[in-house]
Protein backbone atom coordinates (compact mmCIF):
# COMPACT_ATOMS: atom_id res chain seq x y z
CA UNK A 1 0.00 0.00 0.00
CA UNK A 2 1.42 3.36 -0.99
CA UNK A 3 2.05 5.68 1.95
CA UNK A 4 2.57 9.40 1.41
CA UNK A 5 5.20 9.67 4.16
CA UNK A 6 8.50 8.71 2.47
CA UNK A 7 10.12 7.73 5.77
CA UNK A 8 7.35 5.12 6.17
CA UNK A 9 7.63 3.94 2.56
CA UNK A 10 9.70 0.74 2.42
CA UNK A 11 10.35 1.27 -1.29
CA UNK A 12 11.77 4.77 -0.75
CA UNK A 13 13.88 3.65 2.22
CA UNK A 14 15.14 0.65 0.23
CA UNK A 15 16.17 2.89 -2.66
CA UNK A 16 17.90 5.31 -0.31
CA UNK A 17 19.87 2.49 1.30
CA UNK A 18 20.70 1.06 -2.15
CA UNK A 19 22.09 4.39 -3.36
CA UNK A 20 24.49 4.54 -0.41
CA UNK A 21 25.27 0.81 -0.11
CA UNK A 22 28.82 -0.43 -0.73
CA UNK A 23 28.63 -4.10 0.34
CA UNK A 24 29.28 -5.75 -3.04
CA UNK A 25 27.92 -9.17 -2.05
CA UNK A 26 24.68 -7.77 -0.63
CA UNK A 27 24.25 -5.46 -3.61
CA UNK A 28 24.69 -8.41 -6.00
CA UNK A 29 22.11 -10.49 -4.12
CA UNK A 30 19.59 -7.67 -4.07
CA UNK A 31 20.15 -6.84 -7.75
CA UNK A 32 19.60 -10.48 -8.65
CA UNK A 33 16.54 -11.25 -6.53
CA UNK A 34 14.61 -7.97 -6.20
CA UNK A 35 12.82 -7.23 -9.46
CA UNK A 36 11.68 -3.88 -10.86
CA UNK A 37 8.14 -5.30 -10.87
CA UNK A 38 8.35 -5.56 -7.07
CA UNK A 39 7.81 -1.80 -6.82
CA UNK A 40 4.36 -0.28 -6.59
CA UNK A 41 5.30 3.30 -7.52
CA UNK A 42 6.26 3.74 -11.19
CA UNK A 43 8.97 6.28 -10.35
CA UNK A 44 10.50 3.81 -7.89
CA UNK A 45 10.37 1.10 -10.54
CA UNK A 46 12.40 3.21 -12.95
CA UNK A 47 14.88 4.36 -10.30
CA UNK A 48 15.40 0.78 -9.13
CA UNK A 49 15.72 -0.61 -12.68
CA UNK A 50 18.38 2.00 -13.37
CA UNK A 51 20.18 1.29 -10.08
CA UNK A 52 20.00 -2.45 -10.77
CA UNK A 53 21.46 -2.09 -14.26
CA UNK A 54 24.32 -0.02 -12.85
CA UNK A 55 24.98 -2.41 -9.96
CA UNK A 56 24.82 -5.54 -12.12
CA UNK A 57 27.37 -4.17 -14.56
CA UNK A 58 29.76 -2.89 -11.90
CA UNK A 59 29.16 0.77 -12.69
CA UNK A 60 28.60 3.45 -10.04
CA UNK A 61 25.12 3.26 -8.53
CA UNK A 62 25.09 6.36 -6.33
CA UNK A 63 22.43 9.08 -6.63
CA UNK A 64 24.45 11.27 -9.02
CA UNK A 65 25.13 8.34 -11.35
CA UNK A 66 21.47 7.29 -11.34
CA UNK A 67 20.40 10.90 -12.02
CA UNK A 68 22.78 11.00 -14.98
CA UNK A 69 21.44 7.72 -16.39
CA UNK A 70 17.86 8.98 -16.00
CA UNK A 71 18.81 12.18 -17.82
CA UNK A 72 20.43 10.09 -20.57
CA UNK A 73 17.16 8.26 -21.32
CA UNK A 74 15.31 11.54 -21.78
CA UNK A 75 12.29 13.18 -20.27
CA UNK A 76 9.80 11.01 -22.15
CA UNK A 77 11.07 7.90 -20.35
CA UNK A 78 12.16 9.58 -17.10
CA UNK A 79 9.90 12.57 -16.46
CA UNK A 80 10.73 15.29 -13.95
CA UNK A 81 8.63 13.49 -11.34
CA UNK A 82 11.17 10.64 -11.36
CA UNK A 83 14.03 13.08 -10.79
CA UNK A 84 12.05 14.71 -7.96
CA UNK A 85 11.46 11.31 -6.40
CA UNK A 86 15.18 10.52 -6.64
CA UNK A 87 16.10 13.80 -4.91
CA UNK A 88 13.69 13.06 -2.07
CA UNK A 89 14.83 9.45 -1.73
CA UNK A 90 18.50 10.40 -1.61
CA UNK A 91 18.03 12.45 1.56
CA UNK A 92 15.85 10.05 3.59
CA UNK A 93 18.79 8.90 5.71
CA UNK A 94 18.26 5.15 5.38
CA UNK A 95 21.19 3.17 6.71
CA UNK A 96 23.00 1.31 3.91
CA UNK A 97 23.49 -1.65 6.28
CA UNK A 98 19.68 -2.04 6.35
CA UNK A 99 19.56 -2.71 2.59
CA UNK A 100 18.80 -6.39 3.15
CA UNK A 101 15.86 -5.74 5.47
CA UNK A 102 14.42 -3.15 3.10
CA UNK A 103 14.87 -5.54 0.16
CA UNK A 104 12.91 -8.21 2.01
CA UNK A 105 10.21 -5.65 2.90
CA UNK A 106 9.84 -4.59 -0.74
CA UNK A 107 9.77 -8.18 -2.05
CA UNK A 108 7.32 -9.25 0.68
CA UNK A 109 4.95 -6.38 -0.12
CA UNK A 110 5.08 -7.31 -3.81
CA UNK A 111 4.40 -10.94 -2.93
CA UNK A 112 1.35 -9.90 -0.91
CA UNK A 113 0.08 -7.68 -3.75
CA UNK A 114 0.45 -10.61 -6.14
CA UNK A 115 -2.11 -12.55 -4.10
CA UNK A 116 -4.59 -9.70 -4.52
CA UNK A 117 -3.99 -9.91 -8.27
CA UNK A 118 -4.54 -13.69 -8.19
CA UNK A 119 -7.79 -13.27 -6.27
CA UNK A 120 -9.05 -10.67 -8.73
CA UNK A 121 -8.00 -12.76 -11.71
CA UNK A 122 -9.62 -15.93 -10.36
CA UNK A 123 -12.81 -14.02 -9.54
CA UNK A 124 -12.88 -12.74 -13.11
CA UNK A 125 -12.24 -16.25 -14.46
CA UNK A 126 -15.14 -17.61 -12.40
CA UNK A 127 -17.43 -15.13 -14.11
CA UNK A 128 -15.98 -15.16 -17.62
CA UNK A 129 -13.97 -18.32 -18.39
CA UNK A 130 -15.40 -21.62 -19.59
CA UNK A 131 -15.77 -24.16 -16.80
CA UNK A 132 -13.15 -26.52 -18.24
CA UNK A 133 -10.55 -23.71 -18.16
CA UNK A 134 -11.01 -22.80 -14.48
CA UNK A 135 -8.66 -25.38 -13.00
CA UNK A 136 -5.83 -24.74 -15.51
CA UNK A 137 -6.14 -21.01 -14.75
CA UNK A 138 -5.82 -21.75 -11.04
CA UNK A 139 -2.81 -24.02 -11.64
CA UNK A 140 -1.13 -21.32 -13.73
CA UNK A 141 -1.54 -18.81 -10.91
CA UNK A 142 -0.39 -21.33 -8.33
CA UNK A 143 2.74 -22.13 -10.32
CA UNK A 144 3.62 -18.44 -10.56
CA UNK A 145 2.95 -17.91 -6.84
CA UNK A 146 5.16 -20.89 -5.95
CA UNK A 147 7.97 -19.38 -8.04
CA UNK A 148 7.56 -16.04 -6.25
CA UNK A 149 7.46 -17.76 -2.86
CA UNK A 150 10.74 -19.49 -3.67
CA UNK A 151 12.32 -16.22 -4.82
CA UNK A 152 11.35 -14.52 -1.56
CA UNK A 153 12.67 -17.47 0.46
CA UNK A 154 15.95 -17.37 -1.50
CA UNK A 155 16.28 -13.64 -0.88
CA UNK A 156 15.77 -14.18 2.84
CA UNK A 157 18.21 -17.10 2.91
CA UNK A 158 20.95 -15.30 0.99
CA UNK A 159 20.61 -12.16 3.06
CA UNK A 160 20.75 -14.17 6.28
CA UNK A 161 17.22 -13.48 7.50
CA UNK A 162 15.52 -16.26 9.41
CA UNK A 163 11.80 -15.84 8.69
CA UNK A 164 10.98 -18.07 11.66
CA UNK A 165 12.29 -15.71 14.31
CA UNK A 166 13.37 -12.58 12.43
CA UNK A 167 16.52 -12.35 14.53
CA UNK A 168 19.12 -12.55 11.79
CA UNK A 169 20.55 -9.46 10.16
CA UNK A 170 20.20 -9.31 6.39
Amino acid sequence: MIDDAPELDAEAMFLCAALWARDAERIATVAELVLPDDFERPSHTLIYATWRDQARTGRPHDAASIASRLTDVGELRAPRTVHSALRGITTLGAEPVALGWYAIDVASAAYRRSFRHVAESVAHAVAAAPTDELFPILVQHGTRQRKESRRLAELRRRLGADPADGSAEP
